[in-house]
């Protein structure tokens, strides 16, 4: 069970992180519950430690380790029924230059029932780092009577197992993936559930079990991506699924597991959300010349007062680099016809099961940055706070309209996870105008963004100056760190 979009529990973040100056390591985090074929039910872990944000020290073979504690504790009622604690050790390495990430995976066995979790990570190496402390409720185990398909371990990779472990399942030993994000990079969807109880809902009848993904917004099964099997009533039937997403663009998706009967009714289905990023070429994955247009939303956009032409420049904030060339040349292209299949093959790509929903949702979003940030000369979509905003998403926190006498206006935004999998992010904009409320992206720490290591400096600038072109900092005579609002947003 993924933490962020799963639509079961609400529980923890994302990832477990420490907000300070002294911050804690970083951990992602997921899990899964599932029962035995005589009914006992357990729960799994799965933590990947971000190597990077941890203290390595050399070990007795002088080699560099680094050493996590992690403690988990399961309550109910202020009883606490199980906890363990337990140090997780990176791999030793003679070269820490690149600190790669390492995992856990641990299994206890609870009764069914509904548990309040507490989950403490702690860098043993490093006495100065922040503890990280999260929790949460879970729900453990499932009905003995009734048919039931369990949460759902995804899985980075997976081999048949030579010599069976404590947690190898149905002859496989897997490698989780704890993450709901899928970037460009992973060209493989991989998960594993069970099915419980089959055996007492169709008896010795034959049914169907099938699994495909859909759009989360608009809930279309996507075609090209379904799978079905006939299957034999059992106590527990497992699945290992697969699906090739090399193809499948940016967007929002679920994974829907379902059992069907053999008139073809859904007797129970259940979802797991998941975030592809992956931005196709649309110009470049087919010839725009022979796209067939003819009945679709984009045949009967208007173009009246260059209305389809907005329409195609308000995707620049959420188009690749060839898309943007297109979008940017735009003046040059006089057909009309041209724009329209730009335009809809933008959407079939980014939004294959409903290419008109996909532009509906997205339109509302480009009309609230407009009313949000558009300035005299230009619409807020172009502006950088609206760019971002159709870029990234609602930043996690907005420390808006920020006032000081010795600054710029300016304000601070803080993504606890990006679309794109980067995690703790943050943006600086200011407005040297004055006057306009177009704020300028002064620095960001988002790969690909503007990084400009003397942000203070310029924010300053109206009342401090001259400075120096080593110099990257500077003492605000009012009294409040601008460095420390942007490292620590409150």
């Amino acid at each position: 069970m993924r933490l962020k979009i799963y639509i079961a529990i609400a529980l923890l973040l994302p990832f477990l992180k420490g907000y300070s100056q002294a911050k804690g390591p970083e951990a992602y985090f997921s899990y899964a519950s599932y029962n035995t074929p005589s009914g006992s039910s357990y729960f799994e872990t799965y933590f990947t430690i971000s190597g990077n944000t941890v203290k390595y020290i050399k070990n007795d073979s002088s080699q560099y380790q680094s050493k996590i504690q992690i403690s988990i504790k399961f309550s109910q009622k202020d009883s606490v029924k199980l906890s363990d604690v337990y140090n997780l050790l990176s791999q030793p390495a003679i070269d820490i230059s690149k600190k790669p990430d390492f995992s856990a995976v641990q299994r206890y066995w609870l009764p069914k029932g509904e548990y309040d979790i507490q989950v403490k990570i702690e860098d043993k190496n490093n006495p100065t780092s922040k503890a990280v402390s999260v929790k949460g409720k879970v729900e453990i185990g499932y009905s003995a009577d009734s048919l039931a398909i369990s949460d759902a371990e995804l899985i980075m990779s997976y081999s048949p197992s030579q010599h069976p472990k404590a947690y190898t399942k149905s002859g496989y030993d897997m490698v989780p993936y704890v993450y709901s994000f899928y970037p460009q990079s992973l060209k493989e969807l991989n998960f594993y559930i069970e099915i419980y109880n089959t055996i007492k809902t169709f008896s010795d009848s034959k049914f169907v079990i099938k699994y495909f993904l859909e759009s989360a917004e608009t809930h279309n099964p996507i075609t090209e991506y379904s799978s079905l099997s006939v299957y034999k009533a059992d106590t527990v039937i497992p699945i290992l699924g697969t699906f090739n997403i090399e193809k499948l663009p940016t967007g929002k998706y679920n994974l829907v597991v379902a059992v069907v009967d053999k008139s073809n009714k859904t007797i129970t289905e259940r979802g797991y959300g998941f975030y592809r990023y992956n931005p196709i070429s649309v110009t470049a994955s087919k010839n725009l010349d022979k796209i067939d247009i003819k009945g679709t939303f984009a045949a009967y956009i208007s173009t009246k007062n260059d209305s389809l032409r907005e329409d195609v420049k308000c995707l620049y904030p959420i188009a690749n680099t060839e898309d943007r060339s297109f979008i940017d040349d735009i003046n040059l292209h006089a057909d009309t016809n041209l724009l329209r299949r730009f335009f809809y093959n933008f959407w079939a790509m980014h939004f294959p099961s409903d290419p008109q929903q996909g532009w509906i949702d997205y339109l509302k979003q480009v009309k609230f940055v407009n009313k949000l940030f558009s300035t005299l000369t230009k619409k807020g979509y172009m502006a950088d706070r609206g760019r971002v905003y159709l870029q990234y998403g609602a930043p996690s926190q907005r420390d808006q309209s920020k006032i000081n006498p010795a600054t710029y206006p300016y304000e601070i935004w803080e993504y606890y996870q990006m679309k794109d999998g980067q995690v703790d992010k943050k943006f600086i904009f200011y407005e040297p105008s004055l006057a306009t409320n177009d704020f300028i992206l002064l620095h960001s720490t988002a790969i690909g963004e503007v990084q400009d290591r003397q942000w203070q400096l310029k924010l300053y600038t109206q009342t401090i100056g001259p400075y120096n072109v080593d110099q990257n900092n500077v003492e605000d005579p009012s009294g409040e760190n601008t460095l420390d609002e942007f490292s620590n947003p409150r």
